[in-house]
């Protein structure tokens, strides 16, 4: 290998690890935290996933993945096997394969080598809960792990997609709509265009049409493979010109358009005079790599601000709480209060209704001058108790209802719960702090690379 060559492949590799690392400690402030011998204030093994899932604050928030997601589409035999083994320097993926392949493969790294089939697939992706509503699925997912550091594998999870073709191909499940689903959850869109097969073929148009009225124009970019299948030059533009003419009516900004040609690498070595921009597909992914840890980051930052937002808007939110809870608590007593004093009026009516007759039975226990009041007004008492008796107890029983409405409490935080928030805070702040020094770390990372 040329100096120059082993030099670029060191500074790669090197920004391959410092990408993963990034992205790997995003994804780990999320689960656990910062460490404990960080060194920041705050610092501990609560993630921002458990701050925001707290019984405190009741966010949702989801983690970042560790990852780009790249799916890449295309007829059958675009070459997306192809480039994916030339791409992390491992025949993973077999090419040439018969029609009758028709699944969805990851490609991960990983520290061993190993196969993974659809339920064991959708349990190492977890984003892929929401894919089982496509029946026939699951038999038809697989996962490919791979030990490899080519390039920047590392941070990488190609997504190859079932050959697409036109005719009487069944497929086990709504292939074009299982497309369009995971469309919504990858970071970067390939569609390989195969100039010597049905790269036109009405599937292919079908799902970059309703790719392009989606919301992932962005993140879409066209390729013809296979270009070195095509020796002469005329035979070439005529293959362009036909795909592009295709795809002019059904892409937005087809002024815009562009179709890099590319072939892989002949393994002999062997220069070729045909254009190749195979570095361009690389750089795509390099580009959705760089684009998706500044994303991340940024996510970060903004998931940190919500929790501290959400800090504020809860400790608020209890004053009000509290302040509303004595309101209505002294509301209540204040009618309690009233239903006693009913009640007690009430008894004293009773009491000097009875009291007459239980003087006659033991004389001896009306000296007292309450209970010989108590006599005097017993006529008056006789006559109206009725009204009277019926007036104090209805007034009793609207003001215990009244009370019982009012003095209704919501719930707030005791001296734990603020403790705790408190402490959320705290780590919420170190979180954000180590976001600052992880954007550093890699753009110092970038502008070492770029020297």
């Amino acid at each position: 290998m040329a100096p120059s060559n082993k030099k670029k492949g060191a500074v790669d590799e090197a920004l391959a690890g410092a990408t993963e690392k990034v992205l790997k400690e995003i994804a780990k402030l999320y689960d656990s935290g910062l460490n404990e011998g960080s060194g920041k204030a705050g610092a501990g093994t609560v993630g921002l996933r458990s701050i925001a899932d707290s019984s405190q604050l009741q966010m949702v928030m989801r983690k970042p993945r560790k990852k780009v997601s790249i799916m890449i589409v295309g007829n059958h035999s675009a070459g997306k096997s192809s480039f994916i083994n030339w791409y992390i320097g491992e025949q993973i993926q077999k090419t040439g394969v018969a029609i009758e392949t028709r699944g969805f493969t990851f490609v991960t790294s990983g520290k061993k080598r190993e196969t993974l089939t659809g339920d064991a697939t959708m349990r190492y992706f977890d984003f892929l809960s929401g894919f089982t509503k496509f029946e026939g699925i699951i038999p038809n997912l697989f996962t490919e792990i791979s030990t490899s550091k080519e390039k920047n594998f590392l941070c990488v999870d190609f997504i190859d997609t079932p050959g697409l073709v036109d005719g009487d191909m069944q497929y086990p499940f709504d292939v074009q709509e299982a497309i369009l689903w995971m469309a919504e959850h990858v970071d970067l869109i390939l569609v390989f265009f195969d100039p010597i097969g049905q790269a036109t073929c009405k599937r292919t148009m079908q799902v970059v049409e309703k790719l392009n009225n989606g919301p992932h124009l962005e993140k879409i970019h066209y390729f013809m493979s296979k270009a070195d299948a095509v020796e002469k030059e005329h035979d070439r533009q005529r293959v362009l010109i036909q795909i592009t003419q295709n795809l002019a009516t059904r892409i937005r900004n087809s002024h815009a358009f562009n179709l890099p040609t590319f072939y892989l690498p002949r393994d002999d070595g062997e220069a070729s005079a045909i254009p190749n921009a195979i570095e361009e597909v690389c750089k795509e992914i390099d580009k959705s790599i760089n684009m998706t840890v500044q994303k991340n980051l940024r996510l970060l930052k903004e998931d940190c601000e919500r929790i501290l937002a959400r800090c504020d808007v809860v400790q608020a939110e209890d004053k009000v709480k509290k302040a509303r809870n004595l309101k209505v608590t002294l509301q209540g007593l204040a009618l309690m209060s009233g239903a006693w004093v009913a009640g007690a009026l009430l008894l004293g009516l009773l009491a000097a209704r009875v009291m007459p007759a239980v003087c006659r039975v033991a004389d001896h226990m009306c000296q007292a001058t309450h209970i010989q009041t108590l006599v005097r007004i017993s006529p008056a008492v006789q006559e109206h108790f009725a009204l009277v008796g019926g007036v104090l107890l209805v007034v009793m029983v609207v003001l215990l209802v009244a009370s019982k409405l009012t003095w209704k409490t919501a719930p707030v935080f005791n001296k734990k719960d603020l403790k705790k928030l408190d402490e959320h805070r705290a780590v919420t702040k170190a979180i954000m702090s180590e976001e600052s020094d992880l954007y550093q770390k890699y753009f110092d990372t970038l502008s070492h690379a770029e020297r």
